[in-house]
């Protein structure tokens, strides 16, 4: 009798089935750890720890809807206008943070020269009526340098000023002169020292100013004749005769604000020898 060799086909089986096993099993592994990756990414997604956006913040983006929970509103008042201060508030999960507005602009001094000066019936140029006593002075120190007399602060009464309020003060540069008090005036309220008048004039016996040469907006100046100054400025103007000044030319505005101009006779004409602005004083 013939001996066959041994059957193999059993071992065969078994090692198709491992192998099998094995592939099937790091298939599992692979998918097990890239279901955590996705896990772990998710996570980080919804809580912001990533760049990339979440899936409400894509949502967001693609329909241009505005998440409530995170808008901010302006304060308005009731003519729709915004107001520039007062905080907003952000509504936020777990309660309200306010926003608080800017701090307010701190102001810087500005700086002109004597070209910058305007007689004008509401100032002078840059520096209008009702403008505190320490601004004034250091701006018109800038631009004219140190003052030529000062008469400090004096009752409004004595003669040399005769001026509103309570107190008052005189402060020149060559032919102009700055007049301030603590009111009331029309640009300032009782207490409160402010800038209220000038007046510039020619020297006696002289046909020009003395210290810095001014002229008022229209490019009206000292020596113009009475028909030149009433053309400058037209309706807004009366001439007529002062009981002690003698020829006037009045200039008002809309506003609080004054200007007069006094001329003297000469042989040819009626010059301008004399510009004042706001309430004046009568010393």
């Amino acid at each position: 009798m013939t001996r066959r060799p041994p059957h193999r086909r059993s071992n065969r089986m078994e090692r198709w089935q491992r192998r099998v096993l094995v592939g099937l099993g790091t298939v599992v592994v692979i998918m097990a750890a890239l279901a955590v990756v996705l896990v772990i990414r998710n996570a980080l997604g919804s809580s912001g720890l990533t760049g990339q956006p979440g899936a409400s913040e894509v949502a967001s983006s693609t329909t241009g809807a505005t998440d409530p929970a995170t808008e901010t509103s302006p304060v308005t008042s009731g003519n729709n206008h915004e107001e520039p201060a007062g905080p907003t508030t952000t509504t936020v999960a777990g309660g309200t943070i306010p926003t608080l507005p800017p701090p307010p602009a701190t102001f810087v001094e500005e700086t002109i020269s004597a070209s910058d000066l305007r007689l004008q019936p509401e100032g002078l140029g840059p520096i209008p009526f009702g403008t505190d006593v320490n601004r004034t002075l250091n701006t018109l120190t800038a631009a004219l340098g140190a003052p030529d007399a000062d008469s400090g602060w004096l009752p409004a009464t004595v003669d040399q000023l005769q001026c509103p309020g309570t107190r008052a003060r005189q402060v020149t540069w060559g032919s102009l002169d700055v007049f301030f008090s603590d009111g009331p005036t029309d640009w300032g309220a009782d207490g409160f020292e402010h800038f209220f008048s000038f007046s510039y004039s020619l020297n006696p016996g002289s046909s020009s100013p003395a210290g810095p040469s001014l002229r008022t907006s229209e490019g009206l100046q000292l020596g113009a004749t009475l028909s030149r100054s009433s053309s400058i400025y037209g309706q807004s103007s009366l001439t007529r005769d002062h009981p002690t000044e003698g020829t006037i030319l009045e200039v008002e505005v809309p506003g609080p604000g004054y200007m007069m101009g006094v001329f003297a006779e000469t042989d040819d004409d009626l010059l301008l020898v004399s510009l004042g602005g706001g309430t004046g004083c009568r010393g």
